[in-house]
C-alpha cells in the first residue's frame, strides 16, 4: 500500500516521481510497444486513504480521501512534455455509510478547495456560456459533459436527480480539470445511505488540443498548426447555439464569462 501523502504534478518526468516514491509507485511501460507509459498508486477503499497534494504552483490543493491514481506519458512521441494526465479515484466514505446529503456537502466542499486554490470554470468553447441554475438545468438535457457552475449550490431535490457523468470544469496555469461523479442506482433511496463514486481528470494544455485528433496521425503530430482552427469552429458552434437560446428565451447568456484558456 502507497505511502499516505502524495505529491503529483503535470509535466513531471515519470522518473522524477518514481525516486520520490520508490516504493509506492507503480510504473507500467510494457503497453504499446512502451509508447504509453503508466504510473500508479493504489489504496485500498477500506482505508487508509491517499492525501494527494496536485502541485500547480500557485493553484495547488489537497484532496482526502484518494483510492486510486494513474497517470499517463507518451515518451516516444512527447518525452520532453513528461506526465500529460491523471484519473483520480476519491471516496467519499465507505461505501454504504455516507447519506447522500453528506456526499453532496463532500463534494461541494472539494469544489470549493478547486475554487479557494484559484482555479476558473472552464465550460468548453463549443457551449453556450450559462451560469447558475440555468447551467445545471442545461447540462441535464445535453448530450455530452457540459461544465455546471461551481459557485450554485443544487437544492438537495436537484442533487438527487441529476445524471450520472454530470461535470465541472476547470483550468489553471496549463492544466485541465474535471470532476464528476457516478451513483449506484440501487442505493437512491434519499433517507438511505448511498454509494458515490467520483473522479478528477487533470490534463495538460498540449494534451488536450492533440486529443482533437486521431492517435498516431500525421496531424495530431502538427496539432499546434491545426488546432487553433478547431478552436474558432467551436467558437462559431458556441455563437450559433447562443443565438438560438437567446431567441427560444429559455436561459439567460452569461456576456461575462471568459475562457479561462485564452
Amino acid at each position: 500500500m502507497p505511502t499516505t501523502n502524495v505529491t503529483i504534478r503535470i509535466g513531471q518526468q515519470g522518473a522524477d516521481l518514481a525516486k520520490m516514491y520508490p516504493n509506492d509507485l507503480i510504473v507500467n511501460d510494457k503497453n504499446v510497444h512502451g509508447e504509453v507509459v503508466f504510473y500508479d498508486f493504489n489504496w485500498s477503499v477500506k482505508g487508509p486513504y491517499g492525501n494527494v497534494t496536485v502541485d500547480n504552483g500557485p493553484y495547488t490543493f489537497t484532496i482526502p480521501t484518494v483510492t486510486y491514481i494513474i497517470g499517463t506519458a507518451v515518451p516516444g512521441d512527447w518525452p520532453a512534455e513528461g506526465i500529460e494526465g491523471y484519473n483520480i479515484s476519491i471516496l467519499f466514505g465507505p461505501s454504504g455509510t455516507y447519506s447522500h446529503q453528506q456526499a453532496q456537502n463532500a463534494f461541494f466542499a472539494l469544489l470549493n478547495t478547486i475554487q479557494t486554490a484559484g482555479w476558473k470554470r472552464e465550460i468548453g468553447t463549443v457551449f453556450p456560456r450559462l451560469a447558475g441554475r440555468d447551467a445545471l438545468v442545461y447540462s441535464q438535457l445535453v448530450e455530452g459533459l457540459y461544465s455546471n457552475d461551481a459557485t450554485y449550490v443544487p437544492t438537495f431535490e436537484e442533487w438527487m436527480q441529476l445524471k450520472d457523468g454530470t461535470c465541472w470544469n476547470f483550468y489553471a496555469n496549463g492544466v485541465y480539470l474535471s470532476l464528476l461523479f457516478r451513483r449506484d442506482s440501487t442505493q437512491m433511496d434519499p433517507n438511505k445511505p448511498g454509494a458515490y463514486f467520483v473522479t478528477m481528470t487533470l490534463q495538460s494544455r498540449n494534451g488536450f488540443e492533440r486529443q482533437h485528433f486521431k492517435p498516431g496521425s500525421e496531424e495530431r503530430m502538427n496539432w499546434t498548426t491545426l488546432y487553433p482552427s478547431i478552436r474558432q469552429n467551436r467558437k462559431s458552434k458556441r455563437a450559433a447555439k447562443e443565438a438560438q437560446l437567446a431567441t427560444e428565451k429559455k436561459y439567460r447568456i452569461d456576456t461575462t464569462y471568459r475562457d479561462p484558456d485564452e
